[in-house]
């Protein structure tokens, strides 16, 4: 599976490029009364773009809202991972990830990528949707993020990217 690298939250993860449109930097607006994983809403081409904070993803880091323990005021220019269009409406819709940084294009062995031990609690569960499993290439460990079940989960029913 080719999959993109990147950073977030100061974790290293990898995300299949199917799913991947682009990476791009764009200024992102707080959205009041949204759920704490979403970091905002983005303008691409006109359109309007989620995106998520993989920090809040995962239960820790930067929550909606937050940027240090400071409030953010209005917008602010973040890089993202950009995913394919998928249609949870009429009109279809996209999202994308917040990351630190972009890394390279990395082939991971599907065979070996180790999946998650059974979360220990619903909550735990919630907060492990994101990630399907670890694993390790070039002497790296990613964790490997499911674009599928982030769609899902925020967007409704998933799409396949190459259709």
């Amino acid at each position: 599976m080719v999959s993109l690298s990147f950073t977030a939250g100061g974790g290293l993860f990898a995300a299949d490029v199917t799913y991947v449109q682009k990476v791009s930097r764009m200024a992102v607006t707080p959205v009041p009364a949204a759920p704490e994983e979403v970091a905002g809403i983005a303008n691409m081409k006109g359109k309007v773009v989620t995106i998520l904070s993989i920090d809040a993803l995962l239960g820790g880091g930067e929550k909606r809202g937050k940027n240090g323990g400071a409030e953010i005021q209005g917008i602010r220019n973040v890089s993202a991972v950009i995913f394919k269009p998928f249609n949870f409406n009429e009109n279809g819709g996209q999202m994308g990830l917040l990351m630190d940084k972009p890394g390279d294009l990395i082939d991971i062995d599907e065979n070996k990528i180790i999946a998650l031990p059974p979360a220990e609690s619903e909550d735990k569960a919630e907060k492990k949707i994101c990630i399907s499993g670890t694993a390790e290439t070039g002497g790296k460990l990613y964790r490997i993020i499911d674009i599928g079940a982030i769609i899902e989960r925020f967007g409704g029913a998933e799409q396949n990217p190459a259709g």
